[in-house]
């Protein structure tokens, strides 16, 4: 005679264990924001070296295709991505490859793309900025989606004059990172010529102007740079 099934054990046999799937979707999240994300920015060069043919991407987003959107749509959203420094010393990159590295990148990223929400780069003012030296060597912008229509955009910590990016620009980028990035993209082509500190009449923030016409000019998210 075999050991009789209690009314427990019976109960516990025929409940299937609990597993991921079961688990509320404002857990699963919980768990892929602890396994997913770093404590600081991430940078974005070496995702997208000439030898890399694809992104390194969280090991979570490779079990099935329902966790994968849920794994990279957190990773991609809440994570700082350096986007590199511009610039001829310590490293730098030249704009015409920091444009190169982007559109790698972004074509990499896909559909994925649409999640960007916080970037930053550097700019080395000794190889863009003016005489006046007003433009740090290490001038870091940062911007970032921070709720529906607004994003905030800074420099070293203070934030910048946004007067300039084409009406409903600004509510386009924060809700798509693709419009986001170009956002920042078209801002580092202000740094094709010398360009120095100013201040806008309109919000009276700092932004970029020259000392004569721009030749920066008819870029699709941002008003030509303004000239003293």
């Amino acid at each position: 005679m075999g050991i009789p099934i209690t009314p427990i054990d019976a109960a516990s046999s025929s409940n299937p264990k609990p597993n991921i799937f079961s688990l509320p979707g404002e857990l699963r999240n919980h768990i892929w924001r602890l396994v997913c994300l770093s404590d600081g920015p991430v940078n974005v060069e070496a995702l997208c070296l000439p030898d890399k043919q694809k992104l390194h991407q969280p090991a979570a987003s490779f079990t099935c295709k329902q966790f994968r959107d849920e794994v990279l749509s957190i990773y991609y959203a809440e994570t700082q991505w350096y986007l590199g420094k511009i610039g001829y010393f310590d490293k730098g990159l030249r704009l015409h490859d920091f444009n190169l590295r982007l559109a790698r990148w972004k074509e990499m990223l896909g559909p994925y793309t649409k999640y960007l929400t916080n970037l930053s780069m550097a700019i080395d003012g000794r190889c863009y900025g003016g005489e006046d030296f007003s433009i740090p060597a290490d001038a870091q912008y940062e911007i970032e989606a921070v709720q529906d229509g607004k994003v905030r955009f800074e420099r070293n910590g203070t934030s910048r004059c946004k007067c300039r990016l084409k009406p409903g620009v600004e509510r386009q980028a924060s809700r798509d990172g693709a419009v986001l990035l170009e956002v920042m993209k078209e801002y580092s082509a202000s740094y094709w010529e010398p360009v120095l500190e100013g201040h806008c009449p309109k919000c009276d923030l700092s932004r970029l102007e020259t000392l004569r016409r721009s030749e920066v000019s008819h870029l699709p998210l941002w008003e030509d740079i303004v000239s003293c």
